[in-house]
């Protein structure tokens, strides 16, 4: 499955969930994203260097997150998975039929980076959070569809998350740049209480349980902090 393994990037063909997801879009209605989950996730052995090698990723969600959700329920909920790498349809076998059939969409077709794809909340933590996972509301003042989300951040006409545009490296223009270019559309509110590092011993520990969390990932966060 893995092509070839780069900082801040997974470089893998995608896992896609056996729904298309022009099918979940139409299921979602004019429902806005009302909340969404940010995963950091392992890059092979470079990430026990530093916690800013690892690769971060959003699933968005239809549901909002309240107080005395069953956690069964949480886990089963379907989303659709955001993410940049260097990437592109036709790096496997498997990518381009999963393309091709509509299972994963890049934003900006052939030039490959952006993609997108069905996922559950089970499936997404588990695949795209071993080091850690972060749940965040959306302020109803910041609602919006995900159609209007994926235009607004990636204008085709931009060209700004293809493959040719990403750069390997701290700080550069990766998978963790698109995150934070994420947030900063969509505002949510970030509560210390919704952090979930993979490590059980920092949960409980909140000023550790932030640690996980690349730096630059973790200062724009902090500025949605709420109580």
């Amino acid at each position: 499955m893995f092509s070839r393994i780069t900082i801040n990037s997974s470089s893998k063909s995608s896992i896609s969930s056996a729904t298309k997801v022009t099918d979940i879009l139409t299921k979602w209605g004019n429902n806005p994203i009302s909340s969404c989950v940010l995963g950091i996730s392992k890059i092979g052995k470079a990430s026990n260097l530093s916690t800013n090698i690892a690769h971060a990723a959003l699933l968005m969600l239809k549901e909002k997150f309240n107080f005395n959700d069953d956690e069964s329920d949480i886990l089963k909920r379907n989303g659709i998975l955001v993410e940049y790498g260097d990437y592109s349809p036709d790096m496997e076998e498997t990518e381009k039929q999963y393309t091709k059939n509509g299972y994963v969409i890049y934003q900006y077709g052939e030039k490959g980076g952006l993609r997108y794809y069905g996922k559950n909340y089970g499936e997404f933590i588990k695949e795209f959070g071993d080091i850690g996972h972060i749940e965040l509301k959306i302020n109803n003042v910041n609602l919006n569809t995900f159609e209007y989300f994926i235009n607004k951040i990636a204008k085709k006409e931009d060209n700004k998350w293809i493959k040719a545009n990403y750069k390997v490296g701290f700080y550069n223009f990766n998978c963790q740049t698109f995150v934070i270019e994420a947030l900063k559309e969509i505002k949510p509110n970030f509560h210390l209480g919704d952090v979930y590092p993979k490590d059980k011993n920092l949960i409980n520990k909140r000023k550790q349980s932030l640690n996980f969390i690349p730096d630059n990932i973790k200062n724009e966060l902090m500025k949605y902090l709420t109580n």
